[in-house]
């Protein structure tokens, strides 16, 4: 049922993506518009994925520093 409404929410956003398309730019091919599409959101997800790990890096390091600071606190 989850994967259901996950499923139909990602086709009405791949719908609305290649509606905005069609109105504005001189595509009308559905392939070029779906191509497009995909584009777009393999883009997207490139980004959003390469963000995580920039987060992931900054809280490891902090977390190293913490961990290092703990260390020096506890040894006295």
């Amino acid at each position: 049922m989850e994967e259901e409404e996950i499923i139909r929410r990602a086709a009405k956003l791949i719908n609305d993506r290649i509606k905005e398309y069609q109105e504005n730019y001189a595509v009308r091919d559905k392939q070029d518009l779906l191509s497009m599409c995909v584009l777009h959101y393999a883009t997207s997800s490139l980004k959003a994925e390469k963000k995580v790990n920039v987060e992931d890096t900054d809280v490891a390091e902090k977390v190293y520093q913490l961990d290092h600071m703990l260390d020096k606190f506890f040894s006295k």
